[in-house]
C-alpha cells in the first residue's frame, strides 16, 4: 500500500515586536556581515553558541528553526532560532 503523499512542513512564523524587530536585525548583522539574510552552519552555529547553551540545546534549536536547509538559516529563521534561545 502506498504512503499518502505529505506537504512539507511550512516554516514557523514569529511575531516580533518592533523593539525585538529592532535587536533581532542588530543581531543577524553580527551574524551575517556579508548581508544576504542568511546565516551559515559553521558561522552561525559559533554565533549562537555565545548563548551559553549546550551544543545539543542549540542543535535542535538549529533542526527546528531550518526549514529552508540545515545547512544555513534564513533570516526569519534565524529570528526563530533567537526566539527559541530566549525561552530555553
Amino acid at each position: 500500500m502506498a504512503r499518502p503523499m505529505t506537504a512539507p512542513t511550512p516554516a514557523l512564523k514569529v511575531q516580533l515586536t518592533d523593539k525585538e524587530k529592532g535587536y533581532y536585525s542588530n543581531l543577524l548583522q553580527q551574524a551575517d556581515p556579508s548581508g544576504n539574510n542568511k546565516v551559515s552552519g559553521p558561522e552561525g552555529a559559533a554565533f549562537l553558541r555565545r548563548s551559553g547553551l549546550a551544543k545539543e540545546v542549540l542543535r535542535s534549536i538549529w533542526l527546528l528553526a531550518a526549514k529552508t536547509s540545515n545547512e544555513f538559516l534564513m533570516r526569519d529563521e534565524f529570528y526563530l532560532a533567537l526566539r527559541l534561545i530566549a525561552y530555553a
